[in-house]
């Protein structure tokens, strides 16, 4: 296992950062994932607009289904789905910056990190919190939504992240304010 030293206000600076691109990169992450939910709903022969219902209908309640105008049920439902994902990208930007330095360059670290990550979104959001809150979102089919938010959300949003450790420390290269042991 390795470790990871660094020199006195390096490890605030990339927590700092991991923060404020797991933000973006949940944004960005978001953005893939409705444009999959959607076209998935489409293909099944469901209204192609029902994911943006369904993400309203966390603050509207079952209403924004089928009664809530389709205007208010679109806007509100972008506005949801883009706030939770800034918010998952936020967790997920924290979590990344607690990992080693090999873990936070390694493509296959990042990727399989992001699967888990979209795996346990879908574990709380679906198996947990709306079993309680939300039980309409449990009719949707359950190992789609499992797929997609794993690979839909979780993988881009790794991926995003080792592209962008591996932009700012090349592999193989650690500066002289980290040491590695291995």
């Amino acid at each position: 296992m390795a470790e990871r030293t660094s020199a006195p206000g390096t490890k605030p600076r990339v927590v700092q950062t991991a923060l404020a691109a797991g933000v973006g990169f949940g944004l960005i992450s978001g953005a893939i994932f409705a444009v999959v939910e959607i076209i998935a709903a489409a293909v099944m022969g469901n209204p192609a607009l029902m994911p943006l219902r369904m993400f309203a209908s966390i603050l509207l309640g079952r209403s924004a289904l089928t009664e809530a105008p389709a205007g208010v049920a679109i806007i509100v439902g972008l506005i949801m789905h883009f706030a939770l994902s800034a918010v998952f990208g936020l967790i997920y930007g924290a979590i990344e910056s607690r990992m080693s330095v090999e873990g936070r360059t390694s493509w296959a670290r990042q990727a399989g990190a992001g699967l888990l990550f979209g795996f346990a979104l879908w574990l709380v959001n679906f198996q947990i919190i709306a079993r309680i809150l939300y039980p309409w979102f449990v009719a949707a089919p359950q190992f789609l939504q499992l797929v997609l938010h794993a690979v839909c959300f979780g993988l881009p949003l790794g991926l995003m992240f080792a592209a962008q450790e591996r932009r700012h420390r090349p592999v193989g290269k650690v500066s002289r304010t980290e040491t590695v042991h291995v």
